[in-house]
């Protein structure tokens, strides 16, 4: 059974300390803790012709005391009143079950708020042949949630590094079940996979990123670049965009620094990371739209001239204030400068 809107409430409450939230999300939940029988009528987000704005649920990982998981009915009404479209889910399924949804109750609260099913973050270690059986049965499970809800691309992440000695076998295994498992989402769903790049994994640099556009099947292996894990991996951006963009069926937009202070990272739960150390100097490289080094603008041309649609998702690996003000940023970004290039 999913949350009672008032045990939702109630949940919420004891969060609020440590996220700032929206005054359009906290007059809403006001006014339904004063009249439990009357729900506040949702903020519906943006519509626009081409593109579809997403948050990644991860977002809020350091967000609430005690690294408490935000309520994903909360994620949800935070996400619409910023005026994006949908979220990526991480940990799908676990999520929802976490939060008592089904996938059809999942559908029913995002439609409530005028939200649209993204994709979700899908992982494993695909040269591993005695995991590909478990992968490909969890992929059929993650497809089958993103074709009931019309979604046209799902998104999955590289395994973790391997020895230098191990890699170029270990990619080719790779490569090899990805062809397979991105056949299998055309044949089967008419859905196309693009791998996410990620800093500490096994598509980071330039090299391996060439390597995995050169080695997979262009058909049915696709692209779902995230701009700051390319700029921190040392590969270039708008280069990498620009060889690939007849492949990229998602992507994520997130600012960076290769020149990261050297001050600790505070969370806003709490957490403290020394500024020397490896998850701080990353939480100190990632930024909003616009505070960063990436230029955004040309990437966004680069879709405009492909007539690309689909979604941009703002997966913000760290959040320094609120989710709020981070959305703030974001947004008035997007429509000061993304907007007027293509939207």
């Amino acid at each position: 059974m999913r949350s009672t809107r008032r045990e939702f409430l109630g949940a919420a409450a004891t969060l609020a300390g440590a996220a700032a939230l929206t005054s359009s999300v906290l007059d809403g939940r006001r006014l339904a803790a004063a009249e439990p029988d009357k729900p506040a009528e949702p903020t519906k987000p943006r519509e626009r012709p081409n593109i579809l704005y997403a948050l990644s649920t991860g977002s809020w990982g350091r967000v609430a005391p005690d690294r408490q998981p935000v309520p994903l009915l909360q994620i949800l009404d935070e996400t619409a009143a910023a005026g994006f479209n949908g979220v990526r889910l991480t940990g799908f399924p676990d999520i929802l079950e976490r939060n008592r949804l089904t996938v059809e109750q999942y559908g029913e609260e995002m439609a409530r708020r005028g939200l649209r099913f993204s994709t979700v973050s899908f992982g494993g270690e695909y040269h591993n042949r005695e995991k590909q059986l478990e992968i490909r049965q969890r992929a059929r499970d993650a497809l089958a949630a993103h074709q009931r809800f019309g979604a046209k691309a799902m998104v999955y992440f590289p395994p973790g590094p391997v020895p230098a000695d191990q890699e170029a076998e270990v990619l080719r295994r790779s490569f090899q079940f990805l062809n397979e498992l991105g056949k299998m989402a055309i044949d089967d769903y008419g859905i196309r996979m693009g791998l996410h790049n990620h800093t500490d994994s096994l598509i980071e640099n330039q090299s391996q990123v060439d390597r995995f556009l050169e080695g997979t099947d262009p058909r049915f292996v696709f692209c779902a670049w995230d701009t700051a894990h390319l700029h921190l991996g040392g590969c270039d951006v708008q280069a990498t965009f620009a060889k690939s963009i007849d492949r990229i069926v998602y992507t994520d937009f997130k600012d960076a620094t290769r020149n990261p202070t050297s001050e600790d990272y505070v969370a806003p739960s709490g957490q403290r990371f020394a500024g020397d150390s490896h998850e701080g100097r990353f939480f100190n490289s990632v930024f909003e739209l616009g505070r960063g080094q990436i230029d955004f603008v040309p990437l966004m041309r680069m879709l405009a001239d492909r007539k690309y649609q689909g979604w941009i998702n703002h997966d913000l690996d760290t959040i320094r204030v609120s989710p709020a003000e981070s959305w703030r940023v974001a947004m008035e970004y997007i429509t000061g400068k993304l907007d007027p290039v293509y939207q």
